[in-house]
């Protein structure tokens, strides 16, 4: 593959570049001017992640904001007391728009790279706040929000894989998380913003809770034009030079032997680029796409925008609290939540992506049992007790969410989906989490209505469902690089993953902890055969057993490939 430059831009090098290891002397930046604006890569990573976590964080506030100004007097006499279904509709339009943004993400996330998507979508999302905070009726409110979504929408495809793609290896689940604990941050601003203005009389108190999601859309815009590109993004296109450029900017050291890790890994994954017919196809690749987006359809029948978007309102219409106590408890709520969040950074990449989900999803689920029992008890009662309980339980429920499952969906597609498919991928992903954000929304105010305790029974119900799903198929990533990840699907074609690891293979990893595994593979091949997994399983090939092209790590062998098992928790 050669480099091919795009219209209006520089020369980056005279001498031609090719996959031959016999040119890496050559492969230098000769045309390249220094690193921007002098910034150390310590600073660079750390711009970077507030870049991203803007992004995450209006996000966040977008999910609280809306519920804390809805409940107000002056928001509910300007729109003449719009009933539940009208409540629900102007709410979850914001979340269709979303959803409209991700799909969009499909056609051009790939043509315009990880930055200008982020620039030109925030653009959109600015404009949509700004025709919000300015609307003169509900017409124009909806408007707003669906505009203001597909910015959203089109952000939160490209912020989470921007980040994952500049973050060091060790550093990429922490990566996420981060943007996660910014993203509930927004959450506990909007609760704090509409609890402070609460009080006013005019129109300022739910216009200004809109308006001043602009100084996040400011940061984005200042910050992410002088931010490095995605290097996989670049190698993914052809431009070598600018990809080692980015690099270099992003670590102190040599960056040769990543360089050449990264570029083998897109070497491969071209060959074999994913088509929409080979995603679909019911492969390997298919089966990649299918475990990012059911994550994030997890997430959302988990129920938390029945309580996040809606939490004064569940704690007003459902507990049965008053209005300033329903706002000083949401904004109580959604500060341990967000401290939760934060917890999890520690132990994301240290306990790994199945047992955090697993146990923290039999949390929820009996978190949303006793709100089920606890308000049903207080309904019509009068007691103060059950409501109480339903808070406790509440509180529960934020805790156990922040702590698994806040992050651990939005990373996932990002380290699951090969790079040939990964802003597909990830662009479908984030397509179900909006396209069921927007179901959640648009049924809870009616859910609460006539459903009233059951609602919160049916979440019980799917959060325990939950927890055998993840057991038999979701494949554990952590601690593994994004190259190691493609090769282990490579290997491993069967969906389920419960007993990956275990009996034949546990040779097989101790061999690899040694730091055999490239010969301890070699001799497996050799005896199982073109269409036989390491169980002596008859195995399907497909497009990935094809070209998959054997790969030595240049660096800590034996450790890196340990984590190879990512089938057991």
């Amino acid at each position: 593959m050669s480099y091919q430059r795009i219209e209006g831009e520089l020369p980056v090098a005279r001498q031609r570049v090719s996959f031959d290891s016999t040119n890496n002397d050559k492969f230098v930046d000769s045309g390249k001017p220094p690193p921007k604006y002098g910034l150390h890569p310590a600073m660079v990573h750390t711009l970077t992640s507030v870049a991203a976590g803007a992004v995450m964080c209006l996000f966040g506030y977008e999910q609280g904001v809306f519920g804390g100004i809805i409940v107000g007097g002056e928001f509910q006499e300007y729109f003449h007391h719009p009933s539940p279904s009208l409540t629900g509709f102007v709410t979850s339009i914001y979340d269709l728009g979303c959803f409209a943004g991700a799909i969009l993400t499909l056609f051009v996330g790939e043509p315009l790279g990880r930055k200008r998507m982020l620039i030109v979508f925030t653009i959109l999302m600015a404009s949509g706040i700004i025709l919000q905070t300015g609307a003169q009726n509900m017409k124009h409110l909806l408007w707003g929000r669906f505009l203001a979504g597909i910015g959203n929408g089109g952000n939160t495809a490209t912020a989470p894989v921007w980040h994952v793609e500049t973050s060091h290896q060790e550093a990429k689940g922490k990566a996420v998380v981060k943007e996660m604990v910014v993203n509930v941050m927004g959450f506990v601003v909007s609760n704090i913003c509409t609890l402070a203005l609460s009080h006013l009389t005019t129109e300022a108190q739910w216009r200004f809770p809109l308006g001043i999601q602009l100084l996040f859309v400011v940061i984005i815009l200042v910050l992410v034009p002088v931010l490095p590109e995605s290097p996989r993004w670049l190698l993914a296109r052809g431009r070598d030079a600018e990809a080692k450029a980015m690099l270099n900017r992003l670590n102190d050291g040599s960056v040769d032997d990543e360089f050449q890790t990264i570029r083998t890994s897109v070497r491969e994954e071209l060959s074999a680029e994913a088509s929409w017919g080979q995603i679909l196809k019911g492969g390997t690749a298919t089966r990649r796409m299918l475990l990012g987006m059911l994550l994030q359809v997890c997430q959302q029948l988990s129920g938390i925008n029945v309580l996040c978007y809606y939490l004064p309102l569940v704690l007003n219409k459902s507990v049965g609290l008053a209005e300033l106590p329903s706002r000083l408890l949401s904004t109580a709520i959604a500060i341990l939540y967000m401290l939760s969040t934060a917890g999890s950074i520690y132990f994301v990449d240290r306990l790994g992506r199945r047992p955090l989900l697993m146990s923290m999803a039999a949390a929820m689920s009996i978190a949303f049992l006793g709100i089920a029992i606890s308000t049903e008890l207080s309904h019509g009662k009068g007691s103060f007790v059950p409501g109480v309980v339903a808070t406790v339980f509440m509180t529960l429920y934020f805790l156990a969410f922040g702590f698994g499952w806040v992050s651990v969906p939005w990373l996932y597609p990002a380290e699951i989906n090969s790079l040939s498919m990964r802003t597909k991928g990830a662009a479908l992903a984030t397509a179900c989490d909006w396209l069921f954000n927007y179901i959640v929304v648009q049924t809870t105010p009616i859910g609460i209505h006539y459903l009233k305790w059951g609602l919160y029974l049916l979440y019980s119900i799917l959060n325990a469902c939950f927890v055998p799903i993840i057991y038999l198929l979701v494949v554990e990533t952590a601690g593994m690089s994004l190259e190691h990840i493609d090769r282990w699907f490579a290997e491993n074609p069967g969906w389920l993953v419960h007993k990956v690891g275990q009996s034949s293979r546990s040779d097989l990893n101790d061999a690899m902890d040694t730091g055999e595994a490239e010969e301890t593979q070699a001799m497996v091949r050799a005896f199982e055969g073109p269409g036989e997994d390491y169980d002596g399983n008859a195995r399907e090939m497909d497009i990935d057993d094809v070209n998959t092209v054997p790969y030595r790590e240049p660096r800590d062998v034996g450790k890196k490939l340990k984590h190879r098992r990512m089938g057991t928790s």
